[in-house]
């Protein structure tokens, strides 16, 4: 296939018009945000707020180093920044504005706007260079750059930032077409940055640019410049590997992966591709079961696209396309299989099953069990059909100017109705709170399992600078749900644990806490009011002395005893020294009761009571050491016993008690 070559010179005289084209489609494709920049926020305070965080936190520390990676949330928790996506690439738009004083809200609204205006723009020139028509281009640009599909995707950031898939197509392409190095550098520059713009491209967009280099290379006649591209595609992709492996470390050490259940939840439907997203101004919306289940294409790319293939079988020419490397082939045929890709895994991967959900082969790649949403193949699918709609709409072009003019109309009317939303929805930020402690202060909100407390503490720790127990992302890490579930049960001891050594701020949510059992709970800790906020009160739980933990002793040797309900007992089988229980909790934490009392005894008839106090704290420590066991500690004043048991607590806890002696 032949590529037309064009100066540099020229290439930029011409591409300026279509510039600022797509840069006004895109502020009245997102208004009203333009006018209102830094002070709301597009769609809802959820996403947004962790992203908009994100990406001021990429300014905090130098990217991709310790620091970088151990944020100051969830905090007293290492490795943080690894439960969601960095957006490392996105912030090559935000951190210049991040460091000209520009506020977080401002710099995440103007990538949202740059997502629209690239995308549609580099779509444009990818389908421009591929028919030699800007009319053609036009279409390709206002179809992938305000496609219906990203009226559902107006949260994630990361999703709708897929203008450098085209621009590294357009490298691609190019560079067969003339050789030219310098588009192999830009084909790894615009690959990486969409790389470390969102996960779910980094491992989608390279079965693409894998297709591509089976369809377009001649590896017979022009191998030289198809091995170009693929070493330099996996020359630039080791770039990627050290942070890959940083998310496979904090991941494999907390656990943390993808159910098949999650996949399948967030997988396309059959009926997900007529399901036009409820922000669309002239389609009527389709209620889905998440929203990533909302895939309707428009009619006008579909339309084209089967205008085109039926003008190629009319014209007996279909073969010929396929055998001269047709990019409206390649395209279309890509579309379908982004979209048939998007059904997601099969619940099991049997070859029927398999062929019905091709999915189901790309889970055995690595990195691929950690994705949750197969459906976000959407994207590709919209490149793809975008294009492929270009290349049909240069084929099917009358030769009389005038209706080509009118052609033209008439598929702009249809992309404007396909694609054209609503005036965007914007909500306000999270209110902010001033703290007026110390500096080396802890922040917790509550109440804490509330998603949009956690939300809203990180977007104001950005104002105040302190670390805060609270998060969210992508992932929850495993001590979270222990926390949760002490201090939904009134544990006193949670909150002492986080003032050891250092004050601890606590913020009171007033709306969420009618009842006022959080404020009674702080000032059980010892909590002293300082203010009443906006939000609601604000405490501080004075520091307390950080108590010295002795060594763990040796094991004592111990089998379980049958006791009454309420009780778990062990047989040390003789008398001991005992200066510590350990109790492995598991992921069982909600059967313990967050008060516990230790009994001892020599006979297993008279039991002393030797240490009674809450264990939130305890459990809370031994999760943040190992999340998988949670091994509890509970130091006792050193005591002989034969028998020791512990209550209240189901029989699985005689099973999981250890007696250690000293050392």
């Amino acid at each position: 296939m032949k590529f037309r070559t064009t100066s540099a010179f020229s290439i930029q005289h011409s591409a300026f018009l279509p510039a600022a084209l797509f840069l006004l489609l895109a502020l009245a494709w997102t208004w009203p945000l333009a006018s209102r920049l830094s002070w709301r926020i597009p769609h809802d305070p959820g996403d947004p707020i962790l992203n908009a965080w994100i990406l001021w936190w990429n300014t905090q520390a130098v990217p991709f180093s310790d620091a970088w990676w151990n944020p100051p949330i969830f905090y007293p928790m290492p490795g943080a920044f690894g439960l969601s996506e960095h957006l490392a690439g996105i912030a090559v738009f935000t951190a210049p504005l991040h460091l000209a004083g520009v506020n977080s809200l401002a710099a995440y609204n103007v990538a949202l706007i740059v997502s629209f205006w690239l995308s549609g723009y580099f779509a444009f020139l990818l389908a421009r260079r591929l028919t030699g028509s800007t009319a053609a281009g036009l279409i390709a640009g206002v179809a992938f750059g305000f496609a219906p599909y990203r009226a559902s995707q107006l949260s994630h950031l990361q999703v709708l930032t897929s203008q450098w898939m085209p621009l590294a197509l357009l490298a691609m392409h190019a560079h067969l077409g003339d050789g030219r190095r310098r588009w192999l550098l830009l084909f790894a520059i615009a690959w990486l940055l969409q790389a470390l713009s969102n996960g779910y491209y980094l491992l989608f967009f390279p079965s693409l640019v894998a297709l591509w280099l089976l369809w377009f290379v001649d590896w017979k006649a022009n191998r030289r410049r198809g091995l170009s591209l693929a070493l330099t595609f996996a020359g630039s992709s080791l770039l990627l590997l050290p942070s890959l492996l940083r998310y496979q470390q904090i991941h494999a050490g907390l656990g943390l992966q993808r159910s098949l259940g999650e996949m399948m939840m967030f997988s396309a439907k059959p009926g997900s591709f007529i399901q036009p997203a409820y922000l669309l101004r002239f389609w009527p919306p389709v209620e889905a079961a998440t929203q990533e289940g909302y895939l309707f294409p428009g009619a006008t790319v579909i339309v084209l696209c089967l205008f085109g293939v039926t003008a190629l079988i009319g014209r007996r020419q279909l073969v010929a396309a396929c055998r001269s490397r047709s990019a409206g082939i390649f395209y279309g045929s890509s579309a379908v299989l982004g979209w048939w890709l998007c059904l997601g895994p099969a619940e099991e991967p049997s070859v029927p099953a398999v062929l019905v959900r091709p999915y189901t082969l790309l889970m055995w790649l690595p990195g691929f069990e950690g994705l949750r949403v197969p459906a976000r193949f959407g994207m590709i699918a919209t490149l793809c059909i975008s294009i492929a709609s270009a290349c049909a709409a240069a084929r099917l072009a009358p030769a009389v100017p005038w209706r080509r003019w009118l052609a033209a109309g008439i598929v702009a009317g249809g992309l404007f109705v396909d694609g054209w939303i609503e005036p965007m929805p914007l909500s306000a930020p999270p209110p902010r709170v001033m703290i007026t402690a110390p500096s080396d202060a802890v922040v917790l909100e509550l109440p804490a399992d509330e998603s949009s407390v956690g939300i809203g503490a990180m977007y104001r720790s950005m104002s105040h600078r302190r670390p805060i127990v609270n998060g969210y992302s992508g992932y929850t890490p495993p001590f979270y749900a222990v926390l949760t579930n002490f201090l939904r049960r009134g544990d006193p001891s949670i909150l002492t644990y986080f003032a050891t050594g250092r004050p601890l701020v606590v913020i009171v949510h007033r709306q969420l806490d009618p009842s006022g059992e959080w404020r009674d709970l702080v000032q059980q800790a010892g909590g002293v009011l300082q203010e009443e906020s906006g939000l609601g009160p604000v405490f501080v739980i004075p520091p307390n002395a950080r108590a010295r933990t002795p060594p763990l002793g040796v094991a004592l040797p111990a089998s379980p005893v049958e006791s009454e309900a309420g009780y778990a007992a062990i047989d040390l089988g003789s008398e001991n020294l005992v200066r510590t229980i350990s109790i492995n909790l598991h992921w069982r934490d909600g059967e313990v009761g967050p008060q516990m009392t230790v009994e001892t005894s020599s006979d297993g008839v008279g039991w002393v009571r030797v240490w009674e106090n809450w264990i939130g704290g305890a459990a809370l420590a031994a999760a943040l050491r190992d999340h998988r066991m949670v091994p509890m500690r509970i130091d006792l004043p050193d005591v002989r016993a034969r028998y020791l048991r512990v209550t209240p607590a189901p029989l699985w806890v005689s099973r999981e008690m250890t007696a250690h002696g000293v050392r």
